[in-house]
């Protein structure tokens, strides 16, 4: 490997840890300041670093295509079923692992609760995005432009009286999933099962990947439910890290 290279990655990883001015990365891997600002020009140039107005660089979208794309060989699945399976012995309770593609939701693993009442979910199975806790958790991410096109596509059937039927009430739970970081489904897809839903963020802050727990109503009530929440919560940032998004 040549010297440049060696020290163009090591730049990189630098940059990765934390912004740097020319000077401090000439500084700190003990090299003049004309070779830093050289490799890091190099770097920018390529779409590995990015330059702000106060001089300082920092990882460019191209190193992260690369890292994402990376990640994306990885079985998510396969990263997340310890997590999911522990999940689903501490609750006893349904745990799905959801694939989002707008403007599709797919269940891709469940591991079954104990109750003799379950929710009608299988793996391969699409989930609605207005009326499941999953769906409104990889929703609400979408950038402002997408949600508002996948809002005027969707046909908000009332699967129960409860279901969301129009746009501007499913905003409305959008921006409450932003707020708190979960979602929710209090009987409104299956009037008998209700669920919390946490999204898998990436660190760019898009959604393709969710779980959720999903309760039967006739032994979780919305205040156990929600009980659950710091638990799937905290599932949700071991698989993130889990992935290296953390």
């Amino acid at each position: 490997m040549s010297e440049s290279l060696r020290r163009g990655l090591r730049v990189l990883a630098a940059l990765a840890d934390e912004p740097a001015t020319a000077s401090r990365i000439a500084e700190s891997h003990d090299i003049s300041l004309s070779t830093a600002v050289r490799l890091l020009r190099l770097l920018a140039d390529e779409g590995f670093a990015l330059r702000d107005d106060a001089g300082r660089y920092h990882v460019g979208s191209q190193l992260l295509r690369v890292a994402y794309q990376v990640v994306a060989e990885m079985d998510v699945r396969q990263v997340a079923a310890p997590v999911l399976r522990a999940l689903n012995a501490e609750t006893n309770h349904t745990v799905h692992l959801g694939y989002f593609e707008n403007p599709t939701l797919i269940y891709v693993d469940k591991y079954a609760g104990t109750a003799p009442v379950q929710m009608h979910s299988r793996i391969g199975q699409p989930a609605p995005l207005h009326c499941t806790a999953m769906g409104k958790a990889v929703a609400a991410y979408l950038p402002d432009d997408e949600r508002a096109a996948l809002v005027t596509e969707l046909e908000f059937v009332a699967s129960t009286p409860r279901t969301i039927t129009n746009g501007a009430e499913y905003l409305h739970a959008l921006d409450e999933v932003c707020a708190t970081g979960y979602a929710l489904n209090l009987g409104e897809h299956e009037e008998v099962v209700s669920a919390v839903a946490v999204p898998i963020r990436r660190p760019d802050g898009r959604v393709q990947y969710a779980i959720d727990v999903a309760v039967p109503n006739f032994l979780v009530d919305e205040q156990a439910l929600r009980a659950l929440i710091p638990r799937v919560v905290a599932a949700a940032a071991e698989i993130e890290s889990a992935l290296g998004y953390a």
